[in-house]
Parts: structure tokens; sequence; C-alpha cells
């Protein structure tokens, strides 16, 4: 069985220092000394950074600590698909998937699932998993109350079962993990996941080539790696169908096969 990789919590030691700074200043200003202003400003910024670090670089581990890879996952890597499904892109990269034998996860936007139920029951029967990628994808959603954050999980996550599929795995849309999102999250029961590498192919401009480069040097035993099967705004074509068949030639090239989550995770 393959043990999770989480990030390492990093940046809990800037904030930290950032916070005793701040402490130290604010005493000297209650015992009447004056603190120079660039001194206050070099603290706020320090401190602003830290939390900047935690919420928009999941590796840094402030607020949780996702899983990044997995260790002792011999021969096996787990490739994951976000802010689908997409009527023709996410069947063409599960007709590539099947005719080469490799299984993924998809981590599905609840409401394009929920007018793709079809698809979605068609992902699950031809052995893939599925994951919870939030229902909303909403880009204030790292700002919201965790109420609504857990109530929006919970919304994907019943659309998930009723596909027969666990809901076992989230991953926040964009990465971004700010206090509410990793505390949403445990309310919810749900495992953040991160990645070992990402093609970047939801940023407009990057193209196939650009999309392999980036995955290319984590193309190793227990990476989990990202692409995507639809737009994220329904403004551009997928370009993962042509990356996918050249990136299962570089995994196969290394003797690797792709797993599902559930797969790799095995309890």
């Amino acid at each position: 069985m393959a043990l999770p990789v989480r990030a390492f919590p990093w940046a809990r030691v800037p904030f930290g220092a950032a916070v005793l700074a701040t402490a130290c200043e604010l005493a000297l200003v209650l015992r009447g000394s004056v603190v120079p202003w660039w001194a206050l400003a070099a603290t706020a910024l320090a401190l602003v950074g830290a939390v900047g670090l935690g919420v928009f670089v999941q590796a840094a581990g402030m607020f949780a600590r996702p899983i990044l890879a997995a260790d002792g996952a011999a021969g096996r890597v787990a490739l994951t698909f976000d802010d689908g499904p997409d009527d023709e892109a996410t069947r063409a990269l599960l007709d590539l998937l099947d005719a080469r034998g490799h299984r993924a996860t998809f981590f599905v936007i609840g409401r394009r699932a929920a007018e793709r139920r079809a698809l979605v029951d068609e992902i699950v029967r031809r052995g893939h998993a599925l994951g919870n990628h939030s229902y909303a994808h909403a880009r204030s959603s790292p700002f919201w109350s965790v109420a609504r954050l857990r109530a929006d999980l919970d919304q994907a996550s019943a659309l998930l079962r009723s596909a027969g599929a666990p809901t076992r795995w989230y991953r926040a849309p964009i990465g971004i993990v700010s206090p509410p999102v990793a505390a949403a999250a445990r309310a919810a029961g749900l495992t953040l996941v991160g990645w070992t590498a990402t093609a970047r192919d939801g940023v407009a401009g990057t193209d196939a080539d650009a999309a392999l480069r980036r995955l290319r040097g984590a193309c190793r035993a227990g990476a989990i790696l990202v692409l995507h099967d639809a737009a994220e705004r329904d403004d551009r074509r997928p370009i993962a169908p042509e990356v996918l068949p050249r990136l299962l030639d570089e995994l196969e090239a290394q003797g690797l096969r792709s797993v599902t989550l559930d797969e790799m995770f095995k309890s």
C-alpha cells in the first residue's frame, strides 16, 4: 500500500516569525518606544506574504497539508483531470485511457456533472474514479464562510454518491487553500489532494508542448499529475486529448501505469 506524501508546513515558519515580530513591535509601541515606519512596513509585508504563500501555494502547507504524491507506489502514477466533465474532451480521454489500460481520477465540477449525468456515470462504469472539485467552482469561494463552503462540497459529494462513487478526495478550485476551505474540507470528511506537477493547461496560451514539458520531469512512481478535461470558463478547447497520448508514451517508456487515487491509496 502506498503512503501519502503531504505538503510540509514550511510556510508556518516565516508566518510565525512575522507574527512574533508584530507582537514585539506592538509591545514597543505600548511602552512608548518609537518603531521606525520601515520596520512596521517590512513586518506587515512579511505577514501578508506568508499568508499569501499559504493560500496560493499548496506545497507551503500553511493551512492544510494536501497530498502531493505517494510513497511506495512502485510502477504507478495517478493521472487526474480537473474542471470537467466535457462532452467531447472527457469522452476522448476515456477512450485513450481505456485503449492503453490506464485509469484516472476525474475531479468534476458539480454543476457541470449535474448537467451531464450520463457522462459521469460512464466515467465510473469504465473503471475510473471521481473527485470533488466543488459544486460551483467560484473564484470567490476561498472567501466564503465555512458553512457555505461545506454546503457546496456536500452538494457535489451527494452527486458523486448518486453515481456510485466514493466521496473521499477533494481538490480546491485553482488550488487555493484558505483557512475556510481547509476547515470546510475537514468538516465534509474530504481529503485534500494537490499535485506533484500540473500541466497548467487551464491557462490560456499553454500549448501541448509546454504542457508536456511541465509534466515530463515528474513522470516517476508515486506522482500525481494534473491535466484539465474542460476549460474553466467554457471559452477554450481543452488540449488534454492532444497531450495525453504523448504523456502515456512517457509513462510507458518508464514502466509506469496510471491508477486511480483509490487504487493508489488502498486502505
